[in-house]
C-alpha cells in the first residue's frame, strides 16, 4: 500500500505541472510574430493602399468600419469608400502573397456615445450577437480579408465586460465551425487599454474578460499612446515610463501580463504620431512646461495637437531645432519657438520595439502607418530592429522591465548575440523549466525509492 501510494505520488509530481502549464502554453498559437500596422481608409487621398510598402509587415489592418445601431450588423463603409475596401486585401496581397490582412471594427469616433451604446446593445442580446458574428464573418470573407479586430474600447460597466467575453466566445465557436467549409479560419483579434481599469472610462474598476480572452483570440493589440489628449503641461503622449503615472506603455503590457495574459498574445502599440502644444513661455520647454493651448490643426489628422511623423520631420529640418532624448520616460520632444512636440523618434522605436521582446511579446503595431514619410522611415525602423533581434539568444528568456524611477535603462545588448537561435524563445523557456522539473523528480524518486526499499 505504501509501494502505491508511493507511486502515485510521485506520478502527481511529474502530470499535475504538465497538466497545469500555463495559458500561455496552451493558447499559444501561429502566427509566431507580428508586425503590422493599422491603415486608416480617411486617409487614401494621401496615402493610397498602392503606395503601401508590404514587405514591412505581416498583418495590416483596415480602420475602420462600425456597428450598425439598428439592427446590429456591420454598417459597409460610406459609398465613395466601398471600392477601395472591396480591393484593400487583393491589392496589397499582389505585391506581398503571404501578407494577412484584418478588418477592423469599431466605435465611431464621431459619435462615440451612441456607438459605444450600440455595442454595448447588440453584446447584451443573443440574437444580436449571432447577428452581428455572422455579418462579420460573411464580410470579411466577401472582400478577402483574413481576419477580424473588435476595437471596442470603452465597455461602461461588468455587465459589458461579462458580454465582451461571451461575443468573444460565440465569435471564435462560430469561426471555428465555418472554417470547417472554409479553411484557414479566420483571425480574431481586439484592441484595448489597460486590463483592469478602462483609459479615460466612466470608471477605473473594471476588468476584461482575462480568460475569454485568452482562450479566445488570437491576440490583443495594446494601445499604448494617447495618455494625454488634454494637458495644461507639456507632456510626453506615449511614454514607456512615466513614474507620475500609471499612463505609459510598460503599465499597459504588464497590467495585462499581470492578469494572466500571456506574452504570445500581446501586441504593442507605437504611434507615427506627435502630440503638440503652445508653450506658455517659449524659454521654459522642458517636460512639465506651461502651456496654453493644444498645437495647430494638421492636415493629415485634421486634429489640433496631433501631429503626423511626416509633418514632425518637416519642422525638424530646420537646424536650430533640437531633439531632446528623454532617458526617463524613453521619449523625445523639441520645441521651435513656442510650439512644443513630443513623438517617437527613431531611438525611442528602438528602445519600445527591444522592450516587447524583452517581455516576447507577440509583436508590435504601428498606428497609424500612412502617418509615415514617403520613405516609411519609422516602419523600417521598427521592422529592421525586431528581425535583426527577433531570433536572439539575448532575449529568449526574456526580461521583464516594470514601471520604476528614473533613470530608464535596459540591460546592455551586445550585437554579437544577434545570431539565429534554433526553434522559438518561448518553447526554449519552457522547456527548460520543463527539464528542472524533471530532474527534481528524478532525484526525489530515487531518495523515496531507497528509503523504501
Amino acid at each position: 500500500m505504501g509501494q502505491i501510494s508511493f507511486t502515485l505520488a510521485f506520478i502527481s509530481l511529474i502530470i499535475l505541472p504538465l497538466a497545469s502549464l500555463s495559458t500561455s502554453q496552451r493558447h499559444c498559437t501561429s502566427p509566431d510574430q507580428v508586425r503590422a500596422g493599422y491603415w486608416f481608409s480617411s486617409s487614401n487621398h494621401y496615402s493610397p493602399v498602392s503606395s503601401i510598402n508590404t514587405s514591412l509587415y505581416t498583418h495590416l489592418y483596415y480602420y475602420y468600419i462600425t456597428i450598425d445601431p439598428v439592427v446590429s450588423t456591420v454598417a459597409l463603409p460610406p459609398p465613395d469608400q466601398v471600392p477601395l475596401f472591396a480591393t484593400f486585401s487583393a491589392t496589397l496581397k499582389s505585391s506581398n502573397p503571404s501578407l494577412k490582412t484584418l478588418l477592423s471594427i469599431a466605435t465611431d469616433e464621431h459619435q462615440s456615445s451612441a456607438s459605444n451604446a450600440a455595442f454595448s446593445t447588440m453584446a447584451a442580446d443573443p440574437n444580436l450577437r449571432a447577428t452581428f458574428i455572422t455579418s462579420t464573418i460573411e464580410l470579411a470573407r466577401a472582400n478577402a480579408f483574413d481576419g477580424l479586430d473588435l476595437a471596442w474600447q470603452l465597455p461602461a460597466s461588468s455587465i459589458d465586460m461579462a458580454n465582451f467575453g461571451i461575443l468573444l466566445e460565440e465569435w471564435r465557436a462560430r469561426i471555428d465551425e465555418e472554417a470547417q467549409n472554409a479553411s484557414p479560419p479566420l483571425l480574431l483579434t481586439a484592441t484595448a487599454y489597460f486590463s483592469n481599469h478602462l483609459f479615460e472610462g466612466p470608471t477605473d474598476n473594471l476588468d476584461y474578460p482575462t480568460d475569454a480572452i485568452s482562450k479566445n483570440l488570437d491576440w490583443l493589440n495594446t494601445l499604448s499612446f494617447g495618455f494625454h489628449k488634454n494637458s495644461n503641461i507639456t507632456t510626453a503622449d506615449a511614454p514607456l515610463s512615466e513614474k507620475a503615472s500609471h499612463f505609459s506603455a510598460s503599465y499597459g503590457i504588464i497590467s495585462w501580463l499581470d492578469a494572466g495574459i500571456p506574452p504570445c498574445k500581446l501586441v504593442m502599440g507605437v504611434p507615427l504620431y506627435g502630440r503638440s502644444w503652445f508653450l506658455k513661455n517659449k524659454v521654459k520647454n522642458g517636460i512639465g512646461a506651461p502651456v496654453v493651448a493644444s498645437g495647430p490643426k494638421q492636415k493629415m489628422s485634421n486634429q489640433t495637437g496631433m501631429m503626423a511623423y511626416s509633418e514632425i520631420e518637416e519642422l525638424l529640418t530646420d537646424t536650430s531645432v533640437v531633439v531632446t532624448y528623454d532617458n526617463s520616460t524613453v521619449s523625445a520632444y523639441f520645441s521651435s519657438s513656442n510650439l512644443w512636440v513630443s513623438f517617437n523618434s527613431l531611438p525611442v522605436v528602438e528602445e519600445k520595439i527591444k522592450f516587447a521582446l524583452y517581455n516576447r511579446l507577440l509583436g508590435y503595431f504601428l498606428w497609424p502607418i500612412s502617418f509615415d514619410n514617403s520613405n516609411c522611415t519609422v516602419s523600417k525602423q521598427a521592422s529592421d530592429v525586431w528581425l535583426k533581434y527577433y531570433d536572439s539568444p539575448y532575449f529568449k528568456d526574456g526580461y521583464l522591465f516594470r514601471q520604476a524611477a528614473a533613470p530608464f535603462e535596459l540591460p546592455p545588448l551586445d550585437d554579437s548575440t544577434t545570431a539565429s537561435a534554433a526553434g522559438s524563445r518561448a518553447k526554449q523557456a519552457s522547456l527548460k523549466g520543463l527539464n528542472r522539473h524533471l530532474h527534481l523528480c528524478l532525484l526525489l524518486f530515487l531518495f523515496f525509492y531507497q528509503t523504501i526499499v
